[in-house]
């Protein structure tokens, strides 16, 4: 079986390497009976940095960095170099993230859908929505895309949520819409423990990653946490911009119980997870939850605002707040005021091992085959 891999936008613009497409790759990697081929652009170079071509024997680059075309259009690229090269080579898949406008002899295309384009499949009703023009355009082309596409492909969704958005705005049966999350990096339950021999901590703590941007809200679970008496303390990773945060919690930040981090290296980001009483996460949107997934891995609690999305993890490894109501937050930091047992750690981490590269490999397996 090969599967080639694009990752251009040919209904707009280059859109740069999705990191999820990536984790789809590696958990690709882990079945035996596939070979992958990748094609990156010039500006995608920096994918054979995120994946060494030399750690996978079945892993292939197409790399057109070194044609020499001055400006080239999308559809030029295609036909000097893709098309022509693999017009009779035979690929039983084809994976894009976006939608290539010529087909692939011999080939299926899977079309992995990461969000809805817009809230609308009607390219007028997307016009008249607010934003940026120049954002509109760009939806309504990846709609027209998608639109012309859909039909001829296998649709894969990350999550159920997305799959439930995509079947009301564009009238696709959730029948024909596959769901496969994304792969993580999988630590097992043993090389967390010699971490935690490591690097193992006394102090009680909650943890946030999370800055104030986007629908981030951060300074709710800040807010309610410092009015609080007798917690923790409380590390947040991340720009939190003081204006954005009440009186009450700059006092904590005086006192040591507040502290900020604008950023950290990975290796430190992962001694302050694994130390953790809970971790705390408050958006107003996500297509997918892969702090809380994150969270389970290193066996520890997580504390999150109730989106259907964390919820179709595991809700009986989560615990859920509402952000409209910040009292609900207090009664879960109660409850994580110290750290939990070993054993309870153990079991959280193994309800985050179907999110493994090699068992989302099963289910990449199990679609491609069928």
């Amino acid at each position: 079986m090969k599967i080639l891999i694009d990752f251009e936008d040919k209904a707009n613009k280059y859109w740069g390497v999705p990191l999820a497409t990536i984790d789809d790759i590696k958990s690709m990697l882990t079945i035996q009976t596939c070979n992958i081929e990748l094609w990156i652009s010039k500006k995608e170079k920096n994918l054979i940095d995120l994946i060494p071509g030399i750690d996978y024997e079945n892993l292939k680059f197409l790399d057109i960095a070194k044609i020499d075309i001055s400006r080239p259009s999308n559809m030029h690229l295609w036909l000097q170099q893709f098309y022509r090269c693999f017009e009779n080579y035979g690929h039983d898949f084809f994976y894009t993230d976006h939608f290539p406008s010529i087909n692939l002899k011999n080939s299926k295309r899977i079309i992995r859908l990461h969000d809805p384009f817009s809230k609308y499949a009607n390219p007028i009703l997307e016009f008249r929505s607010k934003g940026k023009l120049k954002h509109k355009v760009a939806r309504a082309l990846r709609n027209h895309a998608f639109n012309n596409v859909r039909d001829q492909s296998i649709l894969v969704c990350n999550t159920k949520f997305t799959a439930e958005k995509i079947s009301k705005i564009y009238g696709i049966p959730l029948e024909s819409l596959s769901i496969i999350p994304y792969g993580l990096n999988w630590n097992t339950f043993d090389y967390i423990q010699s971490i935690r021999g490591a690097y193992a901590g006394e102090d009680n703590y909650y943890l946030m990653v999370s800055g104030l941007r986007g629908r981030k809200r951060p300074d709710i679970v800040i807010n309610t946490w410092a009015n609080l008496k007798n917690l923790p303390s409380l590390i947040v990773v991340g720009n939190i911009p003081l204006d954005s945060i009440s009186d009450q919690a700059k006092k904590q930040i005086e006192l040591g119980r507040l502290v900020l981090k604008s950023r950290v290296s990975e290796h430190d980001l992962n001694i302050l997870r694994i130390n953790a009483n809970a971790m705390i996460f408050a958006s107003e949107y996500e297509g997918f939850g892969r702090p809380v997934i994150e969270a389970l891995m290193a066996g520890v609690p997580s504390i999150a605002n109730d989106l259907e999305v964390f919820k179709e993890i595991d809700p009986n490894a989560v615990d859920f707040f509402s952000l409209n109501n910040p009292e609900s937050l207090e009664n879960l930091l109660e409850k994580y005021s110290s750290k939990i047992k070993q054993e309870e750690s153990r079991i959280l981490t193994s309800k985050a091992s179907v999110y493994s590269y090699s068992e989302v490999g099963k289910m990449w397996d199990k679609l491609l085959k069928s």
